[in-house]
């Protein structure tokens, strides 16, 4: 017998971007300030019942802060009441459209506690309000180099969970040197 479900989603995500022009030395640049709101509410439906071939929980990052489901794959789809706050910065040169330098800051509030799980991960608890907070920041430092970083605090513990700072060299196509710190 085919196991089906229904869950629906409701989800809102507004932003506004404000822009300024600005010069650094000799270089003109467009500086921006973006912040963000994004609403996700899918009520609780029981899946306990439906096997888990392929779902698991994704790691908190700058790119799954704003998504609707907290699992990967098809399998789960987390009960979720909760707004995701963020905002970005950017710094791109005007004549070239390259974005010299990015910052952003993210964390995501709970309005409700967490029902829907997968096998071996337990619920957040109850007094977990908020998810982790989350900061990047990269760019592109001088020609030919890049540098990223990220960093996930958590609140609860007051301490850092992870940290990435990585640099990529790639002088000419088909050559690239990457050099990555991961801290967990």
């Amino acid at each position: 017998r085919a196991r089906t479900r229904a869950v629906p989603s409701t989800s809102a995500d507004t932003g506004l971007v404000f822009e300024r022009n600005t010069r650094l030395g000799h270089t003109s640049y467009v500086t921006t300030l973006e912040p963000r709101l994004y609403y996700v509410y899918i009520p609780y439906r029981n899946q306990s019942q439906l096997p888990n071939f392929d779902s698991g929980l994704q790691d908190i990052n700058f790119a799954t802060i704003f998504s609707d489901n907290q699992f990967s794959g098809q399998d789960r789809i987390n009960d979720a009441n909760q707004v995701t706050v963020g905002i970005t910065s950017r710094l791109i040169e005007s004549k070239t459209g390259i974005e010299r330098l990015r910052a952003g800051l993210a964390q995501r509030y709970y309005f409700e506690s967490q029902r829907v799980t997968i096998p071996g991960v337990p619920a957040r608890s109850n007094q977990t309000t908020s998810s982790d907070l989350l900061a990047v920041l990269s760019g592109t430092v001088a020609p030919h180099w890049t540098v990223d970083t990220g960093w996930q605090y958590s609140t609860d513990l007051s301490q850092t969970k992870r940290l990435n700072i990585s640099t990529r060299y790639a002088p000419e196509p088909g050559k690239v040197l990457n050099l990555a710190y991961r801290y967990t």
